[in-house]
């Protein structure tokens, strides 16, 4: 039944694109206009920049455009910083990835953690900036890698960096794919302690017991893991143009919004020769 539903919606998404002639996507420069008119749909709410009526940790937020899948209908990229806000409180990570119509007439988006894979805080390292796109021919996506660093539980490790991949595949696709603990130098010393795993999710015999633990590899195998994974090897940088929540809040209803969000795009476009 679950197969049926799927592919109903295969046919009816087909019919749907058959019908508007596989129109193209706006020209990048009219797609930033209305992502511009967008950003607080007027004060009305539904806009795509939080307010901070809206959230009391807005200025944690992240804002990027971007075209993550190639198809030319662009996103707003949005990036919440996890970590301890002023008032002491842990603020939890947040990510989304709102893409655009063809039509231009609304957004949609969606997020599926693959596995037991976490909302990755993809604001705690260059990565950030300059994730690394792999191609998957078979799947035709496109996967950019960033590095979520984290704070370790209790005092055995010190943070803890996951490699995660995001995939827009329709939904903004998470997926844990390996971690690195790291253990600081003692004072007096430059050597710090590292080891490798797979998420238990991933490891050998997960599906019976995916409660165990995370498997432990070696350095190689870490470094390696996104061949692993998608099968392609060559890869280059992207370049994410992000701006603060207060460089946006500050632009809304000024004529420099649609400018800065083209701005923002140019630069991920040119990164990876769109």
């Amino acid at each position: 039944m679950k197969t049926g539903k799927k592919c109903l919606a295969t046919l009816l998404a087909t019919l749907a694109l058959s019908a508007t002639a596989y129109a193209a996507p706006l020209p990048p420069s009219d797609q930033a206009q209305i992502l511009a008119r967008m950003v607080n749909n007027g004060g009305q709410g539904g806009g795509w920049c939080v307010l901070p009526e809206q959230d009391k940790n807005w200025n944690r937020w992240f804002y990027a455009v971007t075209d993550l899948d190639h198809d030319g209908k662009l996103e707003i990229f949005m990036a919440k910083r996890g970590g301890e806000n002023d008032d002491g409180e842990m603020v939890m990570p947040e990510i989304r990835c709102e893409e655009l119509n063809e039509n231009g007439e609304g957004r949609s988006w969606g997020l599926f953690l693959a596995g037991n894979s976490d909302v990755p805080d993809i604001m705690t390292s260059e990565a950030a900036t300059m994730p690394t796109m792999l191609y998957e021919p078979a799947a035709n996506d496109y996967h950019y890698i960033f590095v979520s660093s984290r704070p370790a539980d209790g005092d055995e490790w010190d943070f803890t960096d996951t490699k995660v991949a995001l995939t827009l595949h329709g939904d903004l696709i998470v997926e844990d794919l390996a971690m690195m603990k790291v253990k600081l130098a003692e004072p007096g010393s430059d050597l710090a302690t590292r080891k490798f795993f797979l998420p238990a999710w991933r490891s050998e015999g997960a599906e019976s017991d995916p409660s165990g633990l995370p498997e432990e590899i070696d350095a190689q195998r870490y470094a390696d893991i996104e061949l692993a994974r998608f099968g392609t090897e060559a890869g280059q940088t992207a370049a994410i143009s992000w701006y603060r929540a207060e460089e946006i809040r500050a632009l809304i209803g000024l004529a420099k919004l649609p400018q800065v969000l083209e701005s923002s795009y140019k630069a991920f476009a040119k990164s990876v020769n769109l």
